[in-house]
């Protein structure tokens, strides 16, 4: 830890304390990183000296951890032996972001800078109050995600309500701007499928469950099932996940079973709501009864189930796995759409195509000029005519500085899309999507 004035406060740090109480602020969470200018505004006006960690902070403000003994975590305090004063004992963990993590996330600061100081658009402006708002809340969900896993991997209890609360941030940034979390949504991926998978899912099934007209309690049980409902997998052999050949009928029972294991795991939980288990138990079951594990047909399946079941299949299509590569947005909808009425309800899919939209924000499109963007803002009317911020050439080389092209406008009637692509094409996965 590392005590500053206010005056050096910057954005991207993590703020662990300040020297005043919490309460004297208004903010949600109590140690959180820095991502405006209004947050440090508000320190430096209420407060002297701050705590920050550098091992949490961002950017040019990150600094890997100091070698520390490291100790199991436990549901609650054990006395635990005094360890032996050799170097045995310490463990010296790699740091939490690498470089080119560090690189991604300087790439990402600007280009969420660049949204925010969008001038007379109130849609772009009403985008960056809600990313101000929600993407410290979206950070301490995906963390609070990835120590889940880690306590699940080590047999050890985990912290339910924090899954549940950041869960709920994100249910109402969603009715409130759902193009806030939906940007966090690709801009903050992990490079971990199955982080970023959980994260996927839960915020589809909360962005599909809100467009039924779903709300509170129900609504949030969608959404925590959907960010562990394949919590399971940390029980099955790494080398099945990671396997590029077709499976064998025991290596696909042995995959299959990450569904009993998610139930065992979370069962555990004394808090989870029943609801919460049900979702899990059944998200691989499909309408015409060739899912698993029970073989269920139709309403037996349960319509919370279903919408679980038909993201985990959508957002699986849009990453890469090992046996095949991602596809774009629109190819997988038309895949999907193809098996309606026979393993999804097509009322649901049609429900599902209505809700995600052609081109929905961060979706990667190609035009007709050989020009590749990604779009920044859908268009309600004409779905085909969204705002895209332009990032290769007509060679496919990155352009030099951000420019946005609005096919709504007279100027840009010959310009035309001619498809939407996976995330990573023409490489742009490595360089992040966003310039420099």
């Amino acid at each position: 830890m590392e005590i500053l004035p206010v005056a050096e406060l910057k954005i991207g740090m993590f703020v662990v304390e300040p020297d005043c109480p919490w309460t004297e602020f208004s903010f949600a969470l109590q140690g959180f990183v820095i991502s405006t200018p209004e947050q440090v505004d508000i320190f430096q006006r209420k407060c002297r000296f701050v705590q920050i960690d550098r091992s949490r902070s961002l950017n040019e403000h990150y600094a890997e951890p100091k070698a520390r003994i490291d100790r199991p975590l436990r549901s609650s305090p054990l006395p635990v032996a005094q360890p032996a004063d050799d170097d045995s004992t310490i463990v010296r963990r790699p740091p939490i972001f690498s470089a080119e993590q560090v690189e991604r996330q300087r790439r990402r600061r600007n280009f969420l800078e660049f949204l925010h100081g969008q001038e007379g658009d109130a849609h772009v402006q009403a985008l960056g109050r809600e990313l101000s708002y929600i993407e410290p809340r979206y950070d301490s969900l995906l963390k609070a995600l990835q120590q889940t896993f880690q306590q699940v991997t080590a047999e050890l209890h985990f912290d339910f309500g924090n899954v549940r609360e950041g869960v709920r941030d994100v249910a109402g940034s969603l009715q409130r701007n759902p193009d806030a979390v939906m940007w966090l949504l690709r801009l903050k991926s992990v490079d971990q499928y199955s982080f970023d998978h959980a994260m996927d899912v839960s915020i589809h099934a909360l962005l599909l469950g809100g467009h039924v007209g779903w709300r509170g309690q129900r609504l949030l049980e969608l959404g925590v099932a959907g960010l562990l409902q394949d919590i399971g997998k940390t029980q099955v052999p790494p080398e099945l996940l990671s396997k590029t050949d077709p499976l064998t009928g025991e290596e696909q029972y042995l995959v299959r079973s990450h569904v009993a294991s998610s139930l065992e795991i979370l069962m555990r939980q004394s808090n989870l709501p029943s609801d919460v288990l049900q979702i899990v138990s059944r998200h691989h079951e499909r309408w015409d009864g060739s899912g698993y594990p029970q073989r269920l047909r139709f309403e037996q399946i349960g319509l919370a189930a279903e919408i679980a079941g038909l993201v985990d299949s959508f957002c699986a299509m849009l990453r890469n796995k090992p046996y095949r590569t991602a596809i774009g947005h629109q190819q997988a909808l038309e895949e999907l759409f193809k098996l309606r009425d026979k393993q999804f309800n097509p009322v649901l899919m049609e429900q599902f195509v209505q809700c995600v939209g052609l081109y929905p924000i961060g979706t990667l499109v190609e035009f007709s000029s050989g020009e590749v963007g990604v779009v920044i803002q859908q268009n309600r009317v004409q779905r085909s005519r969204p705002r895209v911020l332009l990032m290769l050439d007509t060679g496919k080389e990155p352009v030099r500085s951000y420019r946005v092209i609005d096919l709504r406008k007279p100027e840009f009637d010959a310009v035309r899309i001619i498809r939407a692509l996976p995330n990573d094409a023409y490489g742009l996965s490595a360089n992040d999507y966003y310039l420099g």
